[in-house]
């Protein structure tokens, strides 16, 4: 499966095997479009597998143990275009907590939702599912019980 993956903007630091892909990216790389914010990225590394399937689901598990500096994020995306896209990660923002979040980027406008979650997790599992033109994120901290 992971011989089907491609890059999207292909990062300096990188690592692939059989049972784990780690990523470091450079700093101020990012997906986010027009937002009140008043900035756009559309630099952060991709590695993905085009499908056709309408309906699918897969799971990863995150690990952010050297987040350590804010906006430091670490999650999933599913990218068409630099104007349609979605993305699911734990940011980090202080010692205090960081945020557990999803971004819908459509059309151009990007939308974040967010909680805070405690900077003790260092683990997140996601499960993204596709059914027709519906799209499901969920999230779990033991890859068994998901939330959306």
């Amino acid at each position: 499966m992971i011989k089907k993956m491609k890059w999207l903007r292909e990062p300096e630091d990188y690592k692939i095997t059989e049972k784990c892909i780690e990523v470091t990216t450079m700093p101020h790389t990012d997906l986010w479009q027009r937002t009140y914010y008043h900035f756009r990225n559309d630099n952060a590394p991709v590695l993905q597998m085009e499908t056709d399937d309408i309906f699918f689901s897969f799971m990863v598990k995150t690990d952010f143990t050297n987040s350590h500096h804010r906006f430091d994020q670490c999650g999933i995306v599913m990218y068409l275009d630099s104007e349609n896209w979605l993305k699911a990660s734990v940011e980090y923002e202080n010692e205090k907590f960081q945020h557990l979040g999803s971004v819908v980027t459509n059309h151009g406008d990007s939308d974040w939702a967010t909680t805070a979650i405690s900077t003790d997790v260092k683990q997140m599992w996601y499960r993204l599912s596709r059914r027709e033109d519906d799209y499901c994120i969920e999230c779990s901290y033991d890859g068994k019980n998901f939330l959306k």
